[in-house]
Parts: structure tokens; sequence; C-alpha cells
């Protein structure tokens, strides 16, 4: 559950750096590949998490913090 939400916002993201600050900051191709590199190992990330979180407690902790935090970046980037 914490990884769809983190995959919305990450998905937002994205689309505001290239279409605001990559005009805005001259991004070039190179830091988008770096980017969305990154990103894949943060849903890869997640997805272990979400599998680990039913035996481990503080990464169950851990997730619910996360998806807090990505709650309140979505409502920010709205």
């Amino acid at each position: 559950m914490a990884e769809a939400v983190i995959e919305i916002v990450l998905e937002k993201l994205s689309s505001l750096i290239q279409k605001e600050f990559g005009l805005f900051f001259g991004f070039e191709y190179q830091n988008f590949k770096r980017l969305a590199s990154l990103l894949t190992t943060i849903k890869a990330t997640l997805e272990d998490a979400e599998e680990k979180q039913f035996t481990d407690k503080a990464i169950k902790d851990w997730l619910l913090k996360l998806k807090d935090a990505a709650n309140v970046l979505d409502d920010i980037l709205d």
C-alpha cells in the first residue's frame, strides 16, 4: 500500500522535474536517466519492504512513517 502511494508521488515528482525544472534549470537527459534509475531502486526497495513488514515490526513502522511523509509530499506537489 505504501508502495502505491510512493509510486504516485514519484511519478508526479518526475513529471514535475521534467516539465518545470528541466526547462528552468536546464536538466540534461543524463540527469533524467540517473533520476529514473534511482526511482526504480526506491521502488524495488519498497516492494521488498512491503513483503518483510509482516515479520519485521521496524520495517512496518518505517513504512507507515514513509506513507505519511509521501502523503504530505503528494499534497505539496498538488
